[in-house]
């Protein structure tokens, strides 16, 4: 293996020395100075050296820190972890700009030095998952915790979760996380259907409905969420709690897709179809179109869809027509969540999407700490309607994955909140985006 690393690193200098002296000759057109051997080596000596310099930087993160200076490289697996195709370099740059990846290699650009802190990548930063007390945590904020999961459900068991980091050292989803590195397949960990990895039991029809999704399937273990609104129904008390003890958990796409999670209404129906629902390998066929790992589905510097030409197109013949509509249905769909926002602070309930557990009796954010929480839920639709809100607020792009049944659950919610009652009120309740977004729901 070494005299393999070797005889790879003794022809990249090659490349490289050749490239140099290529420009060197370029350049002696122009110029009567042409550079020596000694000229050529000193230049290569600055480059590699600058190379080792940036490597560093970007694999060494710092124990005694919350903060992530560089990627965690396991040494259960050392390089080959991450560097194990010559597609893996295409990839790791893009799952580096991705929230995956911490937006590591965004901070580094423009600052090497820099960390990436809670602010940047919450999701991985926010504790120290590691810990004992975050065992419940590990398999979807750790790679430790999610490539046991997902290679084994049935027989997971946290506590045997082992790190081998130091100190604070964080992991992000690394390579290796959703990848068979351990046996030099790097095939794709699978889990199998929704219903064997999913936290909440109900509605337990519709979470034995999800199909096999494929590839898709390692993705819904950490986007459906941790709750449904319907475990709400099955509690036999809600006074004197949090939120907290409800709390959907974030980026909850796939529960929004098949309508296993949100909170929905006595008497209403919510069986609109959702054609998105049967898109082959779903999540990964537009959200990593050709294979793309910043996991954005629309290009940042074009405004375009990535999958639009393989997939999108199929159904929707007019791309432009398709963001115009989208760009509405965002704007409609953020008013509406205002809405409700503002009907639960008539309730004396106060929503504040940055400070858990998110619902306090004060609009004041001073006070709006834990031991203030809010606790004195009157009744379960109420508190369905706070979770509503929740949810939605923190899946935002709700009303792309379902756009009918989010619609639904955005109507009920309002219809509820604006006298109590689900008497259809809502268009002399709503104005503007949000009843344009909402209209012929109902």
């Amino acid at each position: 293996m070494k005299k393999v690393k070797m005889t790879y690193l003794g022809l990249f200098l090659i490349a490289l020395t050749l490239l140099f002296v290529g420009c060197a000759q370029e350049e002696s057109k122009v110029s009567p100075t042409t550079p020596t051997q000694q000229n050529i080596s000193k230049i290569v000596e600055e480059e590699m050296h600058s190379m080792m310099i940036k490597a560093l930087l970007l694999h060494y993160d710092n124990p005694n820190t919350d903060e992530v200076e560089g990627v965690n490289v396991n040494p259960e697996f050392g390089c080959q972890g991450c560097h194990f195709s010559k597609e893996a370099v295409i990839r790791m740059e893009e799952w580096g700009k991705s929230a995956h990846g911490g937006y590591l290699l965004e901070v580094k650009e423009k600052d090497l030095n820099a960390t990436v802190n809670e602010e940047v990548a919450p999701a991985w930063i926010h504790y120290d998952f590691k810990s004992d007390d975050k065992l419940l945590c590990q398999k979807c904020h750790t790679s430790t915790g999610f490539r046991n999961f997902v290679t084994d459900p049935e027989n997971y068991n946290p506590a045997n979760n082992t790190f081998l980091l130091a100190g604070k050292q964080r992991e992000f989803l690394y390579c290796w996380g959703c990848h068979r590195v351990e046996d030099m397949s790097f095939e794709l960990r699978n889990p199998g259907k929704f219903e064997r990895v999913a936290t909440y039991s109900v509605p337990e029809d519709r979470i034995s409905a999800v199909p096999d999704l494929g590839e898709a399937n390692t993705c819904m273990v950490c986007h459906s969420g941790t709750s449904s609104g319907e475990m709400i129904k099955l509690t036999d008390e809600i006074k004197g709690k949090d939120f907290g003890a409800y709390n959907s958990h974030y980026l909850a796409a796939g529960g929004i897709i098949f309508r296993t999670i949100a909170y929905e209404f006595e008497g209403r129906e919510y069986d609109s179809p959702n054609p998105h629902a049967s898109i082959e390998n779903l999540c990964v066929a537009c959200h990593m179109s050709n294979g793309d790992h910043t996991f954005k589905a629309i290009d940042e510097t074009s405004g375009k869809i990535k999958a639009y030409d393989n997939l999108c197109s199929k159904c929707h013949t007019d791309e432009q027509e398709v963001m115009e509509a989208m760009e509405k249905n965002r704007k409609g769909f953020e008013a509406s969540l205002e809405v409700i926002k503002n009907l639960l602070a008539n309730r004396g309930i106060y929503y504040n999407p940055y400070a858990y557990p998110y619902f306090y009796p004060s609009p004041n954010p001073k006070e709006q700490i834990f031991p203030n929480a809010y606790r004195d839920w009157s009744d379960k639709d109420t508190l369905g309607a706070a979770f509503n809100l929740n949810l939605l607020y923190h899946e935002p792009g709700a009303f792309v994955h379902n756009s009918n049944y989010t619609k639904q659950i955005i109507y009920d919610t309002i219809d509820f909140l604006d006298d109590g009652e689900l008497d259809y009120s809502v268009e002399s309740t709503v104005s503007g985006e949000a009843q344009e977004f909402l209209s012929d729901v109902r």
